[in-house]
C-alpha cells in the first residue's frame, strides 16, 4: 500500500511537472505568435511610409518644380534640391519626414523638425525587410524618378530668374505635358504593384501567426485544466502519502526529535504504511529500545578504548594504563618494561594475500600476546601491526627473557585460513623509569630500540641504549642538513676508473656521491645514505646522482674521450618506483646520452627481495637499452634460476672477498666459482677492491675482466678522471710506439 501510493505520488509529481513544461512552453509559443502578428503589422506600416514616401517625394518634387516655373519663387528651387538631396542620402533626413509639408517650409529652407541621419531611402527600404522581388519594383519607381528629374530639373533651368514668358510657357508644357504625365505614371506603376505584393505577404504572414497563436492559446488552456487536474491529484497522494497535515506531521517529528518517545502518534484508520505511520511505528520501537540503547553506548564506550580487531586496549586507553602503572610502579619502587614489537614484514603479507588475511594474522597475533601475559600486565594495539606491552616488575634483567618468549610465541607455526605463514616481530624495550617517566619517551625509545632490532636482522629485541639517541639525533641532524644539501655545492660525485685486465685501458666509471658539510666535515656514504632512504630523500639525490653521472659521460665524450660505460648505483627504493625505466629514459634524451653507455647497479640484496618485480624492472630497463649489474655479488642470497632470467651483463665482487684472495683460500675459490660461473651465463666480471699487486695477479690468473679500486686509482674529480683517462691512452700510444716492430 505504501509503495503504491509513494510511486502513485512519484508519477503524478512527474506528470505535472512535465504538464507545467507543456503550459510554459504553450504560453511561451502563444506570446510569441502574437508578437510575430504585431512584426508582421509593424514592417507592413514602416514598409508602407517607405513607399509612400518615395510617391510623395516624387509629388513633391514636381510640385516645387511647377512652382518655380510657374513664379519663379528661388524657395521652390531650393525646396526641390532639398527634397532630392535627402531621398538620396546627401542629406540629414528631418525627424518624422513623412508628416512634412513643404509648403509650410519658411522660405530660409530650414526643415521644421531636427535632423536626423542621412540615409539614402533605398537603403531604408533594404532595412526595412522588405523581399528582394519587392525592393526590386521600389528600386524601378525610384529609377523612373530620377529620369523625371532630368525633366523637372531643364524646366526650372528654362523659367530662371531672367526668363521672358515664352520660355516660361515652354517650361510649363515640358512639366504638363503627355510625355511628362507618362514618365509620372511610370513612377506610380511599381509602387501600387508593390503595395499589392506586400499586403498578400504580410496577410500571409499574418494569417499563419494567426494560425499558431490559436492553437497555442487552445494547447496551453488545455493544459491549464488538466495542470489544475493533475495539482488536485497531487495534493490528494501527498496527504495521502503523509498520512496526516503537515502541521501535525511536523509536530509529530518535532516530539520525536525532542526525545519524547512516550505520546502516541494518532494515525487515521488504513494510513498505517504512511509517513505518520511510519513515525508511529518508530516512536513505539524508540520506546522499547531503551535497553539497545544502552547496549550501543556500551559499544560505544568499548570501541573508544578498545581495538574493534584484537579485542586490546587502544592508544587511547593505553595512555590511562601505562599512567596507572608507572604510578603504582613509583609508589612500590619498582620497574615497569615497555615492550614495542612490531610484525617483520607484514606489509607483504598484505600485499600478496589481501587485508583480510592481514587482519587474521593480527587477531592471531593478539590472542598468542594475551597467553603471554601475567593478569597484571597490559597488551595494547597502537594501530597496523605495532603492538606496546607493559610488563609490570620487569627490569633490564627480567625484560630480555620476556621479549624471548613473546618472539617464539610469535614465531610459532601460523596457519591462517588455507596458508601457512611464518611470522616474526622485532621488539625495542625501554624501563621505567630508567630510561624515561612519560609514556611518550619510552615509547620513543623503545621505537628506537625496535628500529635497531630491525637493522641487525629482524626477528630479535633490544634494549635501549643511550647511544641509540645520540644516533637517532645524528640521524634528524643528517636528514635536516641533507635536505638543505640537495642541489648545492656540498654534493659531488666523484668517479673511480673501471680497469680491463688484459689490455689496462679505462674501460668504465663508477659513479660515487660523497658529501662535504661546512660543519659536519665529510659525512661517510654509509651514514648519509641509509638516512637518505629513511627519511625518503634518496628518490631526489639519487635522480640528481643519475642525471650528474650521465651528464659527466656525455662531457667526457665531448672533450674527446673514448665511450666509456657510467657506472650507478641504485637503491632499493630506487629500483622499486614504478617510474624508475622512465626517469632513466628521460635522463638519457636529455642529456644526449645513449643508453648502452649507462649500466645502473643494484645489490642481490635488492635483487632478491622481490624477484618477480625485479625480473619485470630489469626487462623493462633492457628493452629502453639500459644495461644491468648486481653489485656485491656473493653477499647474498642469490638463485641461479633467477639469476638467468634477470637482463644482467656483469656480476661485481665484492671487496670483501677480494681483499684476503691472497691469504685466504675459501675466498680464492668464491673468485674463481663467480668468475666461471658468469663466463658460464655470458657474463662479465668486475672485482671491486683491488689494492695490490698480489691481488691483481690472482685476479687476472681467475680470468675476471676488469677490476676496480686503489690500485689504479681511488675516486676522482671529473677533471681528474679525465687526465688519469687520457694519461692511461698516452701510456698506451708511447708502448706501442716503442715496441719493436
Amino acid at each position: 500500500m505504501a509503495t503504491t501510493d509513494t510511486n502513485g505520488f512519484a508519477r503524478y509529481a512527474w506528470l505535472t511537472a512535465g504538464l507545467s513544461l507543456l503550459f510554459c512552453a504553450a504560453f511561451t509559443l502563444y506570446v510569441w505568435s502574437e508578437k510575430q502578428i504585431d512584426q508582421a503589422n509593424d514592417m507592413r506600416h514602416e514598409s508602407e511610409l517607405l513607399s509612400e514616401e518615395l510617391r510623395q517625394s516624387s509629388d513633391d518634387l514636381t510640385h516645387m518644380a511647377r512652382s518655380y516655373v510657374a513664379t519663379g519663387e528661388p524657395a521652390f528651387r531650393h525646396h526641390y534640391d532639398a527634397i532630392l538631396a535627402i531621398r538620396d542620402g546627401r542629406a540629414p533626413r528631418p525627424l518624422e519626414y513623412h508628416i512634412i509639408y513643404w509648403d509650410l517650409v519658411p522660405a530660409d529652407g530650414h526643415a521644421p523638425r531636427a535632423d536626423g541621419p542621412a540615409v539614402p531611402l533605398l537603403t531604408l527600404m533594404r532595412q526595412a525587410g522588405i523581399t528582394p522581388a519587392e525592393l526590386a519594383l521600389l528600386a524601378q519607381s525610384k529609377a523612373n524618378s530620377d529620369r523625371l528629374t532630368g525633366i523637372e530639373q531643364a524646366a526650372m533651368a528654362l523659367a530662371g530668374p531672367d526668363a521672358d514668358a515664352a520660355a516660361r510657357a515652354r517650361a510649363n508644357r515640358m512639366l504638363n505635358d503627355a510625355a511628362y504625365h507618362q514618365a509620372k505614371a511610370g513612377i506610380m506603376r511599381p509602387i501600387m504593384q508593390f503595395q499589392l505584393q506586400l499586403e498578400q505577404r504580410t496577410d500571409a504572414s499574418v494569417f499563419d501567426a494567426k494560425e499558431r497563436a490559436v492553437w497555442a492559446r487552445r494547447a496551453f488552456l488545455l493544459a491549464g485544466a488538466l495542470l489544475v487536474t493533475l495539482l488536485l491529484r497531487v495534493v490528494w497522494l501527498l496527504r495521502t502519502t503523509l498520512g496526516a497535515s503537515v502541521r501535525t506531521l511536523h509536530a509529530s517529528i518535532a516530539r520525536l526529535g525532542r526525545g519524547d518517545f512516550e505520546t502516541p502518534i494518532a494515525v487515521e484508520p488504513g494510513r498505517e504504511h504512511s509517513v505518520q505511520g511510519w513515525l508511529a511505528a518508530t516512536r513505539a520501537k524508540l520506546a522499547s529500545s531503551d535497553a539497545s540503547r544502552a547496549a550501543a553506548e556500551a559499544q560505544v564506550r568499548y570501541l573508544a578504548h578498545f581495538d574493534p580487531l584484537t579485542g586490546l586496549p587502544n592508544g587511547a586507553h593505553m595512555q590511562q594504563l601505562a599512567r596507572q602503572a608507572f604510578g603504582d610502579a613509583a609508589l612500590a619502587g619498582r620497574p615497569v618494561a615497555l615492550l614495542f614489537l612490531d610484525l617483520d614484514n607484514f606489509k607483504d603479507i598484505n600485499d600478496a594475500l589481501g587485508h583480510g588475511t592481514g587482519d587474521a594474522v593480527l587477531a592471531e597475533l593478539a590472542r598468542r600476546l594475551r597467553g603471554q601475559l601475567a593478569p597484571e600486565d597490559v597488551a595494547c594495539r597502537l594501530g597496523g601491526d605495532e603492538f606496546v606491552l607493559l610488563l609490570r616488575d620487569a627490569g633490564r634483567a627480567q625484560a630480555p627473557a620476556r621479549a624471548q618468549r613473546l618472539l617464539a610465541a610469535v614465531a610459532a607455526p601460523c596457519r591462517i585460513e588455507q596458508y601457512d605463514l611464518n611470522l616474526s616481530a622485532s621488539i625495542g624495550i625501554a624501563i621505567y623509569p630508567e630510561d624515561g617517566d612519560g609514556l611518550e619517551l619510552l615509547l620513543q625509545r623503545a621505537d628506537m630500540a625496535m628500529y635497531r632490532a630491525k637493522h641487525e636482522g629482524r626477528n630479535g629485541y633490544r634494549l635501549f641504549a643511550p647511544d641509540m639517541q645520540a644516533r637517532f639525533t645524528r640521524q634528524l641532524q643528517l636528514v635536516a642538513a641533507l635536505r638543505q644539501a640537495l642541489g648545492s655545492a656540498q654534493l659531488h660525485v666523484a668517479y673511480q676508473p673501471q680497469v680491463a685486465l688484459h689490455s689496462g685501458a679505462v674501460v668504465g666509471a663508477e659513479a660515487l656521491l660523497r658529501w662535504r658539510h661546512p660543519e659536519l666535515g665529510n659525512v661517510a656514504p654509509g651514514e648519509f645514505i641509509p638516512a637518505a632512504e629513511h627519511s625518503g630523500l634518496i628518490l631526489p639525490l639519487g635522480e640528481w646522482v643519475l642525471r650528474q653521472a650521465v651528464r659527466q659521460a656525455r662531457a667526457w665524450m665531448d672533450a674527446g674521450l673514448p665511450p666509456l660505460t657510467m657506472a650507478v648505483n641504485l637503491s632499493a627504493h630506487q629500483f622499486r618506483h614504478p617510474d624508475l625505466p622512465a626517469l632513466v629514459s628521460r635522463i638519457l634524451h636529455e642529456e644526449r646520452l645513449a643508453p648502452e653507455y649507462l649500466e645502473l647497479e643494484l645489490t642481490e640484496g635488492v635483487a632478491m627481495h622481490d624477484p618477480h618485480g625485479a625480473v619485470h624492472t630489469m626487462n623493462r630497463l633492457h628493452e629502453r637499452g639500459v644495461r644491468m649489474a648486481i653489485d656485491d655479488f656473493g653477499t647474498g642470497f642469490s638463485s641461479l634460476s633467477y639469476l638467468k632470467q634477470f637482463k644482467i651483463c656483469k656480476l661485481k665482487i665484492d671487496r670483501s672477498f677480494v681483499r684476503d684472495i691472497d691469504s685466504n683460500p675459501e675466498d680464492r675459490a668464491i673468485v674463481a666459482a663467480i668468475v666461471s660461473m658468469a663466463r658460464g651465463l655470458g657474463l662479465s666480471t668486475v672485482s671491486e677492491g683491488v689494492e695490490t699487486e698480489q691481488q691483481l695477479a690472482l685476479l687476472r690468473e681467475q680470468g675476471c675482466d676488469d677490476i676496480q679500486g686503489y690500485y689504479y686509482s681511488q675516486p676522482l674529480a671529473p677533471d681528474a678522471f679525465e687526465a688519469f683517462v687520457r694519461a692511461r691512452m698516452a701510456t698506451a700510444d708511447l708502448s706501442c710506439v716503442s715496441s719493436p716492430a
